[in-house]
Parts: C-alpha cells; structure tokens; sequence
C-alpha cells in the first residue's frame, strides 16, 4: 500500500514539473500608471506658503528648521526654533522628491532621475546650483510589477520623466 501510494505521488510530481503552467497565464502588469512630466518642469523649484501635510515621507532637521518630505511633492518647512510650538512656515517645491541631505547650506534631493543641488542660504529663496541628470533609475511603481507595455521607457514621449503614480 505504502509503495502503491509513493508510486502515484511520485507520479504526480513529474507531471507536474513536466507542465508549462505560467505558459497559458496571461502576464501581470502594476495597477499603476506612470504621471509623466516633460523634463523642463523639473526646473520648477520654489518655496511656497505652507501646505497641509498629507502623505509624508521622510524628515531631516536642518538648522533651525524640520524638513518633512511630501511624497514626490517636496518638503515642508518647520520652523523649529522653539520646540514647545514648531510652525509650519512653508512648502518646498521639489518634484519627485523622497531623499534630502543639507551641507553648508546646499540642499541634495533627487528630482525624478537627476541629482539636484540647490542653495538654501535663503530657504525662502532656493537657488538650483546644479542638476546631473539621469544619475538615479526612473521609480518603480508602488506595487513593484512590471509597467504594461504602453509605459515603458521606449514608448513614453520623447523627453518626459514619472514624477509619481496614480492608480488605475
């Protein structure tokens, strides 16, 4: 009975391992669909009256001041001096943005693929110092499966950069 029985399963799996399943599945495509943006917006950096925080990211304290990233928004600013009471004093504007680091005064983010520089001195008056471009992989969609085929890098305009993703 014990041989019958590891005869059929043994069976069994070589069958198994001898059929094509994902062959006949269609493929998976990400839920997702790239925004896309020409490249020139990423040129777009400003600061702003304060914003509601909505969908945050990381945060860096610089100075005085709180950075807290809005998701592929930019950065919110607080004024941290006191403490006991920081204010929300401004927003920002950094397309595409997740990563910051300060260092004498000049702010490094990513800006969709590129590498910015910008002078903070002044935060209410940032200056883009420098911009190496395609220096970072282009994002992946939030639930990381591949793009179906009308996203792709070679079938996207001529020129255009994801600056986040919406849900289809």
């Amino acid at each position: 009975m014990k041989k019958t029985m590891l005869l059929v399963i043994a069976s069994i799996n070589l069958l198994l391992l001898g059929c094509p399943f994902n062959s006949a599945l269609p493929p998976v495509y990400s839920e997702y669909e790239p925004i896309l943006v020409d490249r020139s917006a990423l040129s777009n950096i400003s600061f702003s009256t304060a914003i509601p925080v909505s969908n945050t990211g990381k945060i860096y304290s610089y100075n005085n001041y709180i950075l807290i990233n809005e998701i592929d928004k930019g950065y919110h600013i607080i004024d941290n001096s006191n403490p006991i009471n920081p204010k929300n004093v401004g927003f920002l504007k950094i397309l595409a943005s997740r990563e910051v680091v300060i260092r004498n005064n000049i702010l490094y983010s990513d800006n969709a693929s590129d590498l910015i520089s910008v002078d903070v001195s002044d935060i209410a008056h940032p200056t883009i110092i420098s911009r190496t471009e395609n220096i970072f992989p282009a994002q992946l969609p939030p639930d990381n499966l591949p793009l179906s085929p009308e996203y792709v890098v070679n079938n996207r305009p001529a020129n255009t950069v994801i600056i986040e993703w919406r849900k289809r």
